[in-house]
């Protein structure tokens, strides 16, 4: 991790806490951050593996094999996107782009990202971005928590620049899942793909996804199946979110995949892929 972003680590975190008038958690990671930054820079150093000495693009060529070598659960071991990605992303692989990833969880998708799109920034975000097992001269690691919005607009002024791919994978609750997309669907470049995975995982597992949410739906996935749909959206069900409704005339075509992940007997893996005009 660069000094210049762990500073702004530092500081957006506990902002955030302030913010939230969360003054003991505040108080704690005043001192806690900056321990965890050196002890991530000493993993990059001893333990975590610099996959720009990887030199295996000449083993290694579709994305489901790096998703695979790294251990992603984006994989066809695992959730079955690999083969959605590859469609739906292959206009960018050789261009030099900019991947934003919500959800670092060990970093192993944003090494795969990397090594298949061999020209790109990818840039992952998480609420801890400070432990991964992977690191590289064209991955940066950032804090944001995606269930605060003065959070999403701090990492997006941070940012100061578009992107060509935007991530969704951090925490998989539909009312977060809303913010970042009303957030940083700005932060798109035209043309460019906003993903969402596990798009209906709260309804399987309502004890850690939807605690909060009424009549079990989820306004995001209600919205991105109305656009899929060409639905009528101007209808009681969205005309108080002005926001939603704005980005709908920014939107080319939405689609909707099912990978192969089974939890409790239920397909968990619903993922939408979103095209910005």
């Amino acid at each position: 991790m660069i000094f210049k972003d762990f500073v702004f680590n530092y500081t957006s975190c506990l902002t955030c806490l302030l913010k939230n008038k969360y003054y003991t958690n505040f108080i704690r990671r005043l001192f806690l951050l900056p321990y965890k930054y050196i002890l991530s820079n000493v993993r990059d150093f001893f333990f975590n593996k610099n996959i720009d000495k990887l030199d295996i693009n000449k083993d290694y060529k579709s994305l489901d094999d790096f998703f695979k070598y790294f251990d992603s659960d984006k994989s066809s071991s695992v959730h079955g996107y690999n083969k959605f990605y590859s469609d739906e992303l292959k206009e960018f692989k050789e261009l030099k782009i900019r991947i934003l990833e919500f959800g670092i969880h060990f970093g192993a998708s944003q090494a795969a990202f990397s090594k298949y799109f061999v020209n790109s920034e990818v840039i992952g975000v998480d609420k801890n971005p400070y432990y991964k097992k992977f690191f590289s001269k064209n991955i940066r690691s950032l804090f944001c928590d995606v269930s605060d919005k003065n959070s999403l607009k701090e990492l997006k002024n941070y940012l100061k620049y578009k992107v060509e791919i935007i991530i969704d994978d951090a925490s998989h609750i539909p009312n977060h899942q809303l913010k970042t997309f009303v957030e940083m669907f700005d932060l798109l470049k035209d043309d460019g793909i906003y993903i969402i995975e596990e798009l209906d995982i709260y309804k399987t597992l309502p004890e850690d996804y939807n605690k909060n949410l009424e009549n079990n739906e989820s306004e995001i996935r209600d919205f991105l199946y109305h656009v899929s749909d060409k639905s009528d959206l101007n209808n009681k069900k969205f005309e108080k979110n002005l926001e939603i409704l704005e980005i709908m005339k920014k939107i080319k075509w939405v689609k909707i995949f099912r990978g192969d992940y089974i939890i409790n007997k239920k397909n968990v893996s619903e993922i939408a892929f979103i095209k910005k005009k």
